[in-house]
């Protein structure tokens, strides 16, 4: 089974063992549904989802069979995860964590490599790619991105007047 790291419990909330977690996970709407099996820290111990809810920047979900603080205070600061299998991502959809290590391309040349994806200030994500030469930015969104071939790694950024341009 694939792993993938959908957040990290922070803390409690109430006293009825609803846990706080801190998730950029781009496929939420996927993940915190009810009967949904997750999976917490490094031994991957199997818990199901009974409700979610956002709070503030929280997302907060009770557990099966927790109703209790006590019960639930042993998964503070722990990682959780989902099976990917379980995500039925659609062929279109790309996780965050699979551009990592993608070559990227302009005009057929290679810019750099994609070291990192993250949230902005604004609601888009940015790709961070390093070269020989340093490092660069590039927001994450369709104006900006061709396309993404994952089986063979490769993400093709359209050229751009005055910022990446074909010679």
């Amino acid at each position: 089974m694939e792993y993938v790291l959908i957040g990290k419990i922070v803390s409690t909330h109430g006293i009825k063992g609803e846990v706080k977690l801190k998730s950029n996970f781009e496929f939420k709407d996927k993940v915190f549904l009810p009967n949904m099996n997750i999976y917490i820290g490094s031994n991957k111990i199997k818990e199901v989802i009974v409700s979610h809810r956002r709070h503030k920047d929280f997302d907060m979900i009770c557990l099966d069979n927790y109703n209790n603080i006590n019960e639930v205070l042993k998964y503070i600061g722990e990682d959780i995860y989902a099976s990917r299998e379980d995500l039925n991502l659609s062929s279109k959809e790309v996780l965050d964590s699979d551009l990592i290590g993608v070559s990227v391309y302009v005009c057929d040349k290679c810019l750099g490599i994609i070291k990192e994806v993250f949230p902005s200030s604004s609601i888009q994500k940015v790709i961070r790619i390093t070269c020989d030469k340093g490092e660069f930015l590039v927001p994450y969104v369709k104006e900006f991105v061709k396309n993404v071939d994952l089986s063979n790694k490769k993400m093709v950024l359209y050229s751009m007047e005055g910022v990446m341009k074909c010679e």
